[in-house]
């Protein structure tokens, strides 16, 4: 297993198990002013984006609060919540987006001109509503934008989200949540598109690739605490690659515009 790879994984993992984490490190009456949680284990995620070949990652997932201000991590992601409020939540966010070179499974892709890793900054918004159904749920809407400033792929990713969790007890959560996720000219042409060069590689033909909507997926996640500090986190995910991204010769011909994610691990609160 590669760095380029095991990087990969664990951001895609790490999106994907952030919200039943994040909402059972909430729950209860402790009223610490630092407490947060941990989650390592294991996981299956596509080889690169738009890969039909999958391989195992790790699992790994932060998260520290102090009060209503919180940082947490997710993959090689960070956000940091500066907000004041409980209605409101907002700060900065950070991004590392994995090479795509020779190492990957498929032989026309790994042939391909190599994509450097590209290191992405921006800022979040989140409104979360607590308990419309019952003490122990919550229903969030959410928006993360991004863009490149490594100059790898010089382009803005608009993330926007919904999600509902809910504690039918104390110590089980359930979780699903719904994205969509706008790539822009230059992000799509890095990495969906085939230039001259990239065409005599591969010996497909040339192909743009425009900006637009890239992916719509969903995501469920199961929570059980064996005790107020250990706990079991399950994730299965699917992301549905379209128009531009979907129709490239990367995902169309050497790979599959379905994406799944698969994951287990423990989970430590503190």
């Amino acid at each position: 297993m590669t760095f380029r790879s095991t990087f990969q994984g664990v951001v895609l993992v790490c999106v994907v198990a952030f919200v039943p984490l994040a909402t059972f490190a909430g729950d209860g009456e402790d009223k610490k002013s630092v407490k947060g949680y941990l989650a390592l284990g294991a996981a299956a995620v596509p080889d690169f984006e738009g890969s039909e070949d999958y391989e195992a990652v790790p699992f790994v997932a932060a998260k520290v609060d102090f009060g209503k201000l919180y940082i947490e991590t997710r993959g090689l992601g960070a956000r940091a919540n500066l907000s004041p409020f409980d209605q409101i939540e907002f700060g900065p966010a950070l991004s590392f987006r994995n090479s795509r070179d020779d190492d990957v499974e498929n032989e026309l892709v790994a042939g391909l001109r190599e994509v450097d890793s590209a290191f992405e900054a921006g800022a979040f918004v989140k409104v979360p509503f607590n308990g419309l159904l019952s003490k122990r749920d919550q229903l969030a809407f959410d928006l993360e934008v991004v863009t490149d400033v490594s100059d790898t792929h010089d382009g803005t990713l608009a993330t926007l989200g919904v999600s509902y969790s809910y504690a039918p007890t104390m110590k089980f959560r359930l979780s699903g949540s719904l994205q969509a996720t706008y790539a822009d000219d230059s992000y799509m042409e890095t990495y969906f598109a085939i230039d001259a060069d990239n065409a005599s590689r591969s010996g497909w033909s040339i192909y743009e690739a425009e900006g637009g909507v890239k992916d719509l997926g969903f995501s469920l996640a199961a929570n059980y605490q064996f005790n107020a500090k250990w706990g079991l986190v399950g994730i299965a995910g699917y992301k549905k690659l379209l128009d531009d991204a979907a129709d490239s010769p990367i995902v169309l011909e050497a790979g599959d515009e379905n994406q799944y994610t698969f994951g287990l691990g423990l989970s430590y609160r503190f």
